[in-house]
């Protein structure tokens, strides 16, 4: 009788990416923990919807100042070090937003969480896309869900500690300290390529310190904006709109909220393989079409049933439509750690004016009016869907290293 053996190089992929994971993991947890508590918030500030989209600003306000230097930090720290020392940063400020007794205090708070999150952002995409090129392993949609998946664990653990009544200040204490101490073991699960500073030519010519994004990343970000952005009014107003359109309780508000992380993470570690035998324009088109059905019906929603399934489906139309738009971005002619970063800022300038704007339709018009608002920029993302191809004639295994010159006509030659 002939044993087969186990296939052990099957294993290593999903283990890599299950260490890389944790990291995106640790990331929206500890973001779905003050995110899911924000009807808490609201009442603990004693402030409308218009004034804490006034706050929400700020955010992406860190985001976009601090996005211009990450290339520069991961010229000289290395990427790994520079999403570490991001996720420490957003970490502790949520100490800062259970503390925070004034909505400019929150403000400034989310100012620093922003530019935490966006180092956390730039640094690990662009470790984890310098790591496939390395190997030729595909880890980048299974990071993005570990990411999902860790808002679904944070939505469900700020939904047990509201139902018991826990004192959100203590809450957030609790997650901020949780998280700086995570951080140390995250940093050493990341695998040693991601730590790998870039050697560039003696003749190289040094990078600039701040780069304006090329045109032919405007495209992109539009396709990759619409969608996110009605993932961004889901995860910023959700639990809102579903206390105050259906009124269930707090856990099961957390609950039906977590279904949209959750299927979110079942489409990013799947896709993967779909990336590998589809168009990425074919996917976007699929996924924009899923996201404005799932997004009407959590809308038009009469029970909090429902209305789980619909972010369910919503979910799994938002998964992809990121990952794909980080892996065309380094594709793109130029730097490529660079275009990551220059894509980040590109997308959260245009997300400095979503928080204030929705939360002034929801204060004059209501959240509902504030989520249909949505429809339109989710269908943009079909309509430029081509963005996200490659370019006419690129092979899969010349796809530039992140943080690598590029070479002559935009494509960097391999002479082993």
């Amino acid at each position: 009788m002939r044993i087969r053996r186990f296939p052990i190089r099957s294993v290593i992929p999903v283990f890599t990416a299950l260490r890389i994971g944790t990291l995106y993991f640790g990331s929206s947890f500890l973001t779905a923990n003050w995110l899911t508590r924000m009807p808490d918030l609201l009442a603990h500030l004693g402030i409308d919807k218009a004034t804490m989209g006034l706050a929400l600003f700020l955010g992406p306000v860190g985001a976009l100042v601090t996005a211009p230097i990450a290339g520069p930090l991961m010229d000289r720290f290395a990427a790994a070090r520079v999403g570490v020392w991001g996720l420490v940063l957003a970490a502790m400020m949520l100490l800062g937003i259970g503390l925070a007794g004034h909505w400019m205090v929150l403000a400034v708070v989310l100012f620093f969480a922003g530019a935490g999150n966006t180092l956390f952002e730039i640094g690990g995409n662009a470790g984890v896309q310098r790591l496939e090129v390395t190997t030729g392993g595909k880890y980048m949609a299974q990071c993005h869900g570990y990411w999902s998946l860790g808002f679904v664990a944070g939505a469900l653990s700020a939904g047990l500690f509201g139902q018991f009544g826990v004192p959100l200040v203590w809450h957030l204490a609790m997650m901020a300290a949780l998280g700086v101490l995570a951080c140390v073991g995250i940093a050493f699960l990341l695998p040693r390529p991601m730590y790998e500073r870039i050697q560039r030519p003696v003749d190289a010519a040094k990078p600039p310190f701040f780069t304006l994004p090329s045109v032919g990343l405007i495209g992109l970000c539009i396709m990759a904006t619409g969608v996110t952005l009605a993932e961004g009014a889901v995860y910023d107003w959700g639990t809102l709109f579903l206390r105050e359109r259906l009124q269930p309780g707090p856990f099961w508000t957390s609950v039906a909220y977590g279904t949209f992380p959750l299927t979110m993470f079942v489409g990013r570690v799947a896709g993967d393989w779909f990336r590998a035998r589809y168009r990425a324009s074919s996917i976007v088109r699929v996924c924009a079409t899923t996201t404005a059905i799932g997004l009407a019906g959590f809308i038009f929603s009469p029970h909090i049933a429902i209305s789980g399934l619909s972010l369910a489906l919503m979910g799994v139309g938002v998964s992809l439509v990121m990952p794909i738009g980080v892996a065309a971005a380094g594709d793109k002619p130029g730097d490529a750690a660079r275009n990551v970063a220059a894509m980040s800022m590109i997308i959260t300038a245009i997300f400095l004016l979503a928080p204030p704007g929705v939360g002034f339709v929801a204060q004059h018009f209501g959240l509902t009016a504030a989520f249909l608002l949505m429809l339109p920029f989710v269908a943009m993302s079909g309509v430029f869907a081509r963005e996200a191809d490659p370019p006419a004639g690129d092979l899969v295994d010349q796809q530039k290293m992140i943080g690598e010159p590029a070479a002559v006509g935009g494509t960097n030659a391999s002479t082993t």
